[in-house]
């Protein structure tokens, strides 16, 4: 039978002391581990396969060793961002309660029972970027819940948010097809229906892309459409590239709106990267790299937002930084660039 690894064997490998390797584990308050150290630690449980005897833990810290994730499980960002949370608590030796819902906001108030009920820790959830349901938030307050929100809470103070810079984002798509095209860029927007509006990350392109232009002299022009995905209008968009003045530089705030002109150049007999030129500012659909040519984007990390979100809530519990402490944790974006 294979011997089981010890914390003993983990603080060997990273050529550390237990002590340190109880401190990464643990999070614990007023012992400070150096990023180098820790990412030592974290690499050393990895290889070994060290898992925490998490029971045993949880009733000598009162704690139930167990983080709830909640969120919708038809959205693919959902599941990026849990990939990476489910990793860094896995390294922390915690268990995540996936609880998975289909927009039904009340499911939220289960979860503040559960906690009082000590079964859980915490909560992350994954929401739109319009989310700030005050209510929600003065229940979280009240009951004085260790709690993040990836990608809601971004006018709202009183929650702790994990957020991408998405107004930066938007001028780092438009250095690169700058560089690339020397030619004006047309912004390409996407609305969810029926009735044109933004959310808060949209709103944020839509500003960095202006002030962007203004910047280099140049017309900010905008282009607005409806996403539908059961009757799209390819003509629509065949007449919106014909109108473009050749060769253009496109920069759509979705893949959505990039998939469509790529279709559009096909119907047309147009070279991706020779008449067009197209980039993303997302890669929500996990399309960019599987088309042809793939497509350089601009993608929100919701794996690294995860580990951070996950990061945050371990402080919490170990009273490592204050329930108090709402500030944002802001992630830069990252530059995708593929085949051209």
């Amino acid at each position: 039978m294979q011997k089981r690894v010890t914390s003993f064997d983990v603080a060997r490998k990273a050529g550390v002391s237990r002590g340190v390797v109880s401190a990464v584990l643990n999070q614990t308050a007023g012992i400070r581990v150096s990023e180098e150290t820790r990412a030592a630690v974290l690499q050393a449980i990895e290889e070994l396969g060290y898992r925490v005897d998490v029971q045993a833990r949880g009733m000598r810290l009162g704690r139930s060793q167990c983080f709830a994730a909640f969120g919708n499980m038809d959205n693919p960002l959902f599941l990026q961002m849990l990939q990476g949370f489910q990793k860094r608590c896995t390294q922390a030796g915690y268990h995540v309660l996936l609880y998975g819902t289909d927009q039904d906001e009340a499911a939220r108030y289960e979860l503040l029972e559960m906690f009082r009920e000590r079964r859980i820790d915490g909560i992350v959830s994954k929401d739109a970027t319009q989310y700030a349901d005050e209510a929600w938030a003065q229940a979280i307050q009240e009951n004085k819940v260790p709690y993040i929100s990836v990608d809601g809470y971004a006018e709202n103070e009183a929650v702790c948010s994990v957020l991408m810079d998405y107004k930066a984002s938007m001028k780092i798509a438009l250095d690169h097809i700058w560089q690339k095209t020397s030619s004006s860029p047309i912004y390409m927007e996407v609305y969810s229906g029926p009735a044109y509006s933004l959310n808060w990350g949209d709103r944020q392109r839509r500003l960095g892309y202006e002030e962007w232009m203004i910047e280099h002299g140049l017309n900010p022009t905008t282009i607005n459409r409806m996403r539908n995905d059961r009757e799209p209008n390819r003509s629509e968009w065949v007449s919106i590239l014909r109108e473009m003045e050749l060769p253009a530089a496109v920069v759509c705030n979705w893949s959505y709106g990039a998939r469509r002109i790529y279709e559009a150049c096909h119907e047309l007999h147009l070279r991706i990267g020779k008449d067009v030129y197209v980039m993303a500012a997302d890669n929500t659909e996990q399309v960019n790299a599987y088309m042809i040519p793939p497509l350089s984007a601009v993608e929100v990390p919701y794996q690294h937002m995860g580990e951070l979100a996950a990061q945050r809530l371990l402080q919490y519990v170990t009273a490592d930084v204050s329930l108090a402490d709402t500030s944002t944790i802001r992630v830069p974006c990252r530059l995708e660039i593929r085949e051209y």
